[in-house]
């Protein structure tokens, strides 16, 4: 009975260093309310948040990031846990003879070498994964800088707009009231009161629309925050940096097809896809295994020793090895896709940023200069008394929807800008590339 005495005891040691099970059910209740009262105290009231504090400000709140992140310290743990030999087997038989001693003990091993291509590759898939995970990571950081961005840009621009149409709704009713007093006197054709009571109704649109837009901009930005909305009360938004030239654009659409972290991922594919043909080509050759044994025969000691072989399939692995080299060259033209995505992109986005300009220029140089002559020449004529003030309200009007589609055409310049942005992967901002590098290096780092 000594060598049952002695397994069991070996049992009993080894299952108390065993860590415990401890229950962490999910309490979904908490989170809503839990959000509704988050606030932004990372800075004073009143003071401006630029894009680099709201970053700062999403990386520490956004429920999306904090997934990514805790996505990627899963795999790191998964790299760990690879590093990890396979432990070995044990097995306990005992067995009843008429004959004294009438019982008889055996325990056999199995001790797995765990060397070679096999233990190399695993750990390799696990730390490519874990790279993998750094990359979404790293794009899910960079997705909520770019919504904070468009969200940023669509707010400012839909404030200013309702101060600009809330002017032109005062203006063009005035104009009409004069209008109607004019038909009414017999001075004017009913046509032109009822064409400038539409004009009533075209800026009455307009300025709900930008009420509508400013609403769901605010929404926008405290969704990438991971805020509610109320927490964005007396925020201060700073303007943006300008955006790049496009003579920057020739590197920089180089550097995106080579280092955006889509383009990487795809490389990250291409290098599991390699080391899975590489565990095929070693799964051609048998698996070793160790058996140290103990056997008490009833009455006699005994210390067997074994070694088994898991042998591979008939056909030596050729179908497997075969699926695995078409895998790899699968992931190869996957990666050439990835980077004919990211130039196209960028080619995409500096089309329509360099139209944007134009289309800023054209009408900041053209039209509202324009206008603006036109209306100072109507009030000239006012004061001459060569027209009256009907003309007049006319050409401030027309001076109002120059202001406006030169903010139309400023916001679709800056959308346009943070789309090359969204398509290099690269901030036109010092103070945001800080902080993203900053959130990837309290990560761990590149696994």
């Amino acid at each position: 009975m000594r060598p049952a005495r002695l397994s069991a005891a070996c049992l009993a040691l080894s299952l108390a260093a065993c860590a415990h099970y401890a229950p962490a059910p999910p309490h979904p209740e908490t989170f809503p309310p839990a959000l509704d009262a988050r606030r932004l105290d990372e800075k004073p009231a009143g003071a401006v948040w630029t894009g680099a504090d709201l970053l700062s400000a999403a990386l520490a709140h956004n429920p999306q990031i904090a997934e990514a992140r805790a996505k990627y310290q899963t795999a790191l743990a998964a790299v760990r846990t690879a590093k990890a030999a396979p432990g070995p087997s044990l097995t306990l038989t005992a067995e009843y003879a008429n004959e004294v001693p009438h019982w008889g003990y055996t325990g056999a091993g199995a001790i797995p070498l765990d060397l070679g291509a096999r233990r190399s590759t695993r750990i390799t898939t696990a730390q490519l994964q874990a790279l993998q995970a750094f990359y979404d990571y790293g794009e899910t950081v960079w997705s909520v800088r770019t919504s904070l961005e468009k969200a940023q840009i669509d707010l400012t621009s839909a404030t200013s707009e309702i101060g600009l149409a809330g002017e032109a709704l005062n203006l063009r009713r005035e104009r009409a009231e004069r209008l109607a007093q004019r038909v009414a006197a017999g001075q004017d054709a009913r046509a032109l009161a009822v064409t400038a009571q539409g004009d009533v109704v075209m800026a009455e649109h307009r300025l709900a629309a930008a009420v509508g837009r400013q609403q769901a901009a605010s929404l926008d930005l405290a969704k990438a925050l991971g805020v509610s909305a109320p927490a964005l009360r007396g925020l201060l938004l700073a303007s943006g940096p300008a955006a790049a030239t496009p003579s920057d654009f020739a590197d920089w659409r180089r550097d995106a097809a080579l280092s955006r972290r889509d383009v990487l991922r795809a490389i990250a594919d291409y290098d599991l896809a390699e080391n899975a043909l590489r565990l095929e080509i070693a799964n051609q050759y048998p698996s070793v295994s160790l058996g140290p044994a103990y056997n008490y025969d009833h009455g006699v000691t005994k210390l067997p020793f074994g070694l088994s072989l898991a042998l591979p399939p008939w056909d030596l692995n050729r179908g497997a090895i075969a699926q695995a080299e078409a895998a790899r060259a699968a992931a190869g033209r996957s990666l050439e896709l990835a980077q004919a995505n990211a130039l196209a992109e960028v080619d995409s986005a500096a089309a329509a940023l360099s139209q944007a300009r134009k289309e800023l220029s054209r009408t900041r140089d053209g039209d509202l200069p324009v206008a603006e002559r036109a209306a100072a020449a109507a009030a000239r004529s006012v004061d001459a008394g060569q027209a009256d003030r009907v003309d007049e309200l006319a050409a401030r009007g027309a001076v109002l929807d120059a202001r406006l589609n030169l903010l139309d055409a400023q916001h679709t310049a800056a959308t346009a800008a943070a789309g090359v942005e969204d398509a290099l992967r690269r901030s036109f901002d010092p103070a945001e590339t800080a902080a993203i590098q900053a959130a990837i290096t309290q990560t761990g780092g590149t696994p």
